[in-house]
């Protein structure tokens, strides 16, 4: 069954663990409801509804997939509409169309792959805000007069000079 993954996913090593997709629903099926599956599963048709998985979902140029869908990879080049919670990674492919919102702490992304919505990143290694970055030590930088300044960001809350000439 390994051969029948890498015909139909450009990604079949990073997918799963075996390398093994366990359904197909091919061009020009149409499913409407519940999907639940392990391991992985391609979609290259139309589904409308929730897909919930522990494992990778693969959708092909042709698929439309419309709804929720709980995965813990997505590999996507096909259309996406709706909630996606990925909670391993999620990769949009050149041809990949997706209108909605994602969740994934890692998202890669294809030249041509279109993103329309709302991106969410949890991360376990929070990095700091900006008033934690204020109050560290800013760097010199020379400038094109010869003189060196000092880069530094305004504090939160405090309003940064209008005139240019108070900037200096």
């Amino acid at each position: 069954m390994k051969w029948f993954s890498r015909i139909f996913s450009e990604s079949a090593e990073t997918d799963n663990t075996s390398g093994e997709l366990n359904a197909f629903l091919g061009t020009g099926t149409k499913f409407t409801g519940h999907l639940a599956f392990e391991g992985s599963v391609r979609i290259d048709g139309h589904f409308q509804g929730t897909i919930s998985a522990t494992g990778t979902l693969i959708l092909g140029r042709e698929a439309l997939v419309k709804g929720e869908v709980e995965v813990a990879s997505l590999n996507a080049n096909g259309t996406l509409v709706g909630t996606v919670r990925a909670s391993r990674h999620a990769h949009l492919h050149e041809h990949a169309v997706f209108d909605g919102h994602l969740i994934t702490p890692a998202l890669g992304m294809d030249q041509g792959a279109v993103l329309n919505g709302t991106i969410e990143m949890p991360n376990s290694h929070p990095r700091k805000h900006a008033g934690e970055l204020a109050e560290t030590e800013m760097p010199v930088l020379p400038t094109q007069g010869g003189r060196t300044a000092v880069a530094a960001a305004p504090a939160l809350g405090a309003d940064a000079p209008q005139d240019p000439e108070e900037a200096n």
